[in-house]
């Protein structure tokens, strides 16, 4: 079961990833976080904070390539003179969303 633990959590940081930059819709990403982590949670719950972390930065990392214009989104990016930090809101449904998982465990 361990030898999955990397490879699903890739996976599911890829496809927010991918999901981020292909939707203007935050609650839909938002939603995606949580039911991920959720699930996450629940099948590998020692690796809690690991896994909080690699699938909440999915999203800040998506915006600041977006900032750069090295990666295309459907919505504006944010103004050149501040790096979008904003974005750090989404490390929270992933932890409350791992949290619930690991708890259900």
């Amino acid at each position: 079961m361990w030898r999955m633990y990397w490879p699903c959590l890739l996976a599911a940081t890829a496809f927010v990833a991918w999901a981020h930059v292909h939707t203007d819709e935050v609650p839909v990403v938002f939603g995606f976080l949580l039911v991920l982590g959720v699930a996450l949670g629940a099948a590998f719950p020692r690796r809690f904070v690991v896994s909080w972390l690699v699938l909440g930065t999915a999203v800040p990392l998506m915006e600041i390539l977006v900032h750069f214009a090295w990666v295309h989104a459907p919505y504006g990016a944010s103004p050149l003179s501040a790096i979008p930090l904003i974005a750090l809101v989404a490390l929270a449904p992933p932890l409350v969303g791992v949290g619930v998982g690991a708890g259900m465990r």
